[in-house]
């Protein structure tokens, strides 16, 4: 079995990181992934201010992967740990100017479902928080998304999805974490319910291009961006979106935004890092075939 235990994690993305594990493509990786706040803030001490947040497990070399290619990364099972946490934060999120104290809530999970209160059950959702590649530039820490993948925060990236990320150097050098067992879109308090997991993943090396981290699920295609404002991360998406249906459609970019105008969805992930990821949706069916688009 392909297995990185969570003791061998990163903090950076970087093609300076030394593979710890190599794997061919077709292969599956089980990732063992801290919680984002290293395992460190526990029932015990929850005041525990951790010095180094974001671990991500890995990572893995990939042998068929080089500059130019893309990466596959089917999501096929996350197995959740026994406990969750979600922390408020003076000055954090959304709503900096309620939130006067640091806290953390403690989660119990069972069967899927996690205890907020004796009388408030909300049900888990799992998703990975930190999923990329060795970025094109020197290093980028791993609670910062970009063109390489990163701390996206897209909760689309759940068991069934598939992500593709761009490869900048040999290997892809893999590595994941930050599972939530429950998020929102925005992560509007700055927290999800952090949780310690595996996952599990299939990788597959695509000989083509990827501009930035694209998922798909059951029904859509999404493109990802992430930047300083929400403006230019939506413009990001759109752009990528339109000239992916240019290709899969042969029409121009005005045929193209106008379809995107009529079945597209603007989403999204995460509103609380230095750089703010968006998604644009697009049913799924548009990119499968020629007959699928006549539908």
């Amino acid at each position: 079995m392909n297995k990185i235990a969570k003791d061998h994690v990163i903090y950076a993305m970087s093609s300076e990181n030394k593979p710890v594990l190599n794997v061919h493509s077709g292969d599956r990786i089980t990732f063992e992934t801290m919680d984002c706040y290293s395992d460190e803030v526990t029932p015990d001490e929850p005041d525990r201010r951790c010095h180094r947040i974001n671990p991500a497990s890995g990572p893995a070399a990939i042998e068929e992967a080089m500059p130019g290619d893309t990466l596959k990364v089917t999501i096929e099972k996350i197995s959740l740990g026994r406990r969750a946490l979600v922390g408020s934060y003076p000055n954090s999120g959304t709503m900096k100017e309620l939130v006067t104290r640091r806290m953390i809530h403690f989660l119990p999970v069972q069967e899927r479902q996690l205890e907020f209160r004796s009388d408030l059950i909300v049900k888990a959702d799992p998703m990975i928080g930190v999923i990329g590649v060795a970025p094109q530039e020197k290093e980028v820490g791993c609670g910062t998304p970009g063109e390489h993948g990163g701390n996206m925060d897209c909760r689309k990236i759940r068991e069934g999805a598939v992500v593709y990320l761009p490869v900048f150097h040999p290997g892809a050098l893999l590595a994941l974490g930050d599972v939530h067992a429950v998020m929102g879109d925005g992560e509007v308090m700055g927290s999800g319910a952090e949780i310690a997991a595996e996952v599990t993943v299939k990788v597959e090396v695509l000989k083509q291009a990827c501009e930035g981290p694209w998922v798909t699920d059951q029904d859509q295609l999404y493109a990802l961006a992430s930047a300083k404002t929400m403006e230019e991360a939506l413009k990001r998406c759109c752009q990528k979106m339109n000239c992916q249906l240019q290709r899969q459609l042969g029409c121009t970019p005005e045929m193209a935004g106008m379809l995107m105008s009529l079945e597209g969805n603007s989403e999204i992930c995460q509103v609380v890092n230095d750089l703010v990821t968006l998604r644009f949706g697009m049913p799924l069916v548009r990119f499968l075939s020629k007959e699928g688009n006549r539908s």
